[in-house]
């Protein structure tokens, strides 16, 4: 039998000389292969080391192999022999019958062992993975007052008992996808039979389907394969590493897809208010939740706008501020060297330096880090005369809305889109930039990810709840998102 075999044959010796040539053992000494006599047949038992669990498979699938007698598999077909087993001795829950070799091959690299028999086609996988895994923790990045305090982990069975836990629905459906080329990346799907829209599920197992790159290793590459506008710089898909924030995803209709090995979910189609909202919102009060909304909603708006706007209004615009201000303004900037639009990117610069330094830099010191090096950057630059102080007070300002940015990623895309609006209010005024700000939103509202346009439910408007930026009463929010296939 030659390596590029598709199917199993009847020999168990061809199919162990495949095996092992495809696999590189025994110079590979991670694999594992162990041959025994059961019901008077030859077995075997091939299986990862490190990713297995070496106990299950003696006590639950080799140890009762061996105790059968050699007369129990007397009148068995010899191409009944695997199932034989498993119905008579293997006691390793779940089990399935495959006979492809790549199948079979990506099974036990997953951590499943391989029950093959002589003269039998096909194999029993069992589920016998025991790779160590990190525990349950909290939350890194949306980390809450109200509500759970749990997080997802990088071992997807975990994830997906999490999601169990909370949606417990008979009409909670998991399917299980391989995603990439040489490197198969396991994905798992979950919806709501009847609540999630089908033809949306479909989409998306088709693209994880067809997905062909080499190394599609996380949450984030597997979200950059399968969505539709490459070149947008706001995300298409919701991430969450909260389980209850996921679980409110499936009961809205929505496809969770996790990854094996990432400790993040996607939830799709999404919208851009899903990406704005929070998991305190909905645990508080609904007067609470809409003020921390319009609260975050400032400060986005903040964070975009406010340095294009004063770079707008100093260069374009002065007659807007009052005579004392203004001198004030330009007494500080008479002393500054380089020019206000330079200023203000040199200074949103070392605001995102210090931001990026204080997220690597290990443990508590982040913190200390960023407070430290903004308090010393900013008092230097302002006594040095290299920035005016009122620009300092913008940027500040300016950066503590970026904070206000539920997601990470967005908040990303939302810091390209301030540059892009800080050059036009130093390039053109207030002019181009609220030209520059209709071709963003012209352009925001034309995107859809599968069939979804991402500023619904208001840009178009569709049925939905009172629940965007002013939140309604939760008592009178009873329909589901407007993208489910059945809303009540």
């Amino acid at each position: 039998m030659c390596d590029d075999a598709i199917t199993l044959m009847t020999p168990l010796q061809r199919n162990l000389d495949v095996f092992r040539a495809r696999l590189g053992a025994p110079a590979n000494a991670d694999v594992l292969l162990r041959r025994f006599m059961s019901a008077g047949f030859e077995c075997a038992v091939l299986a990862i080391d490190g990713m297995t669990d070496a106990k299950t498979v003696a006590e639950h699938v080799i140890e009762p192999c061996e105790q059968l007698p050699e007369s129990a598999g007397r009148d068995v077909p010899e191409e009944e022999r695997a199932a034989f087993l498993l119905a008579h001795a293997v006691s390793v829950l779940p089990a399935k019958m495959k006979d492809r070799v790549d199948e079979l091959i990506a099974d036990a690299l997953s951590g499943q062992c391989v029950l093959l028999c002589d003269g039998c086609a096909s194999a029993a996988v069992l589920d016998t993975r025991g790779f160590e895994k990190r525990g349950v923790s909290r939350p890194e990045a949306e980390q809450v007052v109200l509500g759970p305090h749990e997080s997802f982990t990088e071992s997807l069975r975990t994830n997906i008992t999490l999601l169990r836990r909370i949606v417990q629905r008979e009409e909670l459906t998991t399917e299980f996808v391989s995603c990439g080329g040489a490197m198969k990346t396991r994905c798992a799907l979950l919806y709501l039979r009847g609540t999630a829209d089908a033809a949306v599920a479909d989409c998306i197992r088709g693209r994880l389907e067809a997905c062909d790159y080499d190394f599609a290793l996380t949450t984030g590459e597997v979200e950059q394969l399968i969505e539709e506008h490459p070149l947008s710089i706001i995300p298409q898909f919701a991430h969450t590493e909260r389980p209850d924030r996921a679980a409110s995803f499936l009961a809205e209709g929505q496809v969770v897809v996790l990854t094996e090995g990432s400790p993040a979910a996607l939830g799709g189609p999404c919208t851009l208010w899903h990406q704005l909202h929070t998991p305190d919102d909905s645990s508080m009060r609904w007067q609470y939740g809409t003020f921390l909304r319009v609260v975050r909603t400032l400060g986005v708006l903040a964070h975009l706008l406010l340095p294009g706007a004063y770079i707008a209004v100093l260069r374009f615009h002065p007659q807007m501020l009052s005579p004392m201000l203004l001198t004030s303004v330009y007494e500080t900037g008479a002393r500054v060297p380089i020019p206000v639009y330079l200023e203000a990117l040199l200074m949103l610069l070392a605001f995102d330096l210090i931001n990026e330094a204080s997220l690597r830099a290990p443990g508590t010191m982040g913190n200390a880090l960023g407070i430290v090096s903004g308090l010393i950057l900013g008092q230097s630059a302002v006594s040095a005369d290299i920035v005016s102080p009122l620009l300092l007070i913008v940027i500040a300002a300016s950066g503590l809305g970026g904070f206000c940015v539920p997601s990470y990623a967005l908040s990303i895309g939302l810091k390209l889109a301030q540059l892009l609006l800080l050059t036009a209010g130093a390039v053109g005024g207030l002019y181009l930039m609220g030209m520059t700000c209709v071709c963003l939103l012209a352009a925001l509202c034309s995107m859809q990810t599968f069939g979804v346009p991402l500023t619904a439910p208001v840009a178009p408007d569709r049925p939905h709840n009172r629940d965007l930026i002013v939140r309604a009463p939760l008592k009178t929010q009873k329909a589901r998102a407007f993208f489910a296939k059945h809303r009540l």
